[in-house]
């Protein structure tokens, strides 16, 4: 089908379309460059902020490992102080346990309740004797 233009207009030739073709073409790999020079400039933000990022949690990371083994070391030392502790303690016990037995089975403790029957017979005289 011939396409057909309105009156008093022609229609470009094969130069002018390419020639316009062209133009169009230009005007978008502008804009592309444009879009490439946004992209590549985000890039390069957010590779700068990502170094930034990793160099500040490294040295986060860093500062807790050392924390980590110092407290480490601190429980270690702790639970070696306690495991002692604990042995000191039993021993004590075993200690106390000894001396309570040796108080309860004293030679004197007949001798003493003895004593305090004849103090109290002795109270008791005094007392109807008034």
């Amino acid at each position: 089908m011939v396409r057909r233009s309105p009156r008093g207009t022609k229609l470009p030739s094969r130069t002018e379309t390419d020639r316009a073709r062209g133009v169009l073409l230009e005007r978008i790999a502008s804009r592309m460059d444009q879009v490439l020079e946004a992209v590549n400039g985000t890039r390069q933000h957010l590779e700068a902020k990502i170094d930034s990022v990793d160099a500040r949690l490294t040295g986060r990371i860093d500062l807790l490992t050392d924390v980590v083994r110092e407290n480490s070391r601190d429980i270690r030392k702790n639970s070696a102080d306690i495991q002692k502790n604990s042995e000191d303690i039993c021993a004590l016990r075993e200690t106390v346990t000894g001396l309570r037995h040796d108080f309860d089975h004293r030679e004197e403790v007949g001798r003493v309740g003895a004593l305090e029957a004849r103090v109290s017979a002795i109270e008791t005289r005094l007392a109807s004797s008034r």
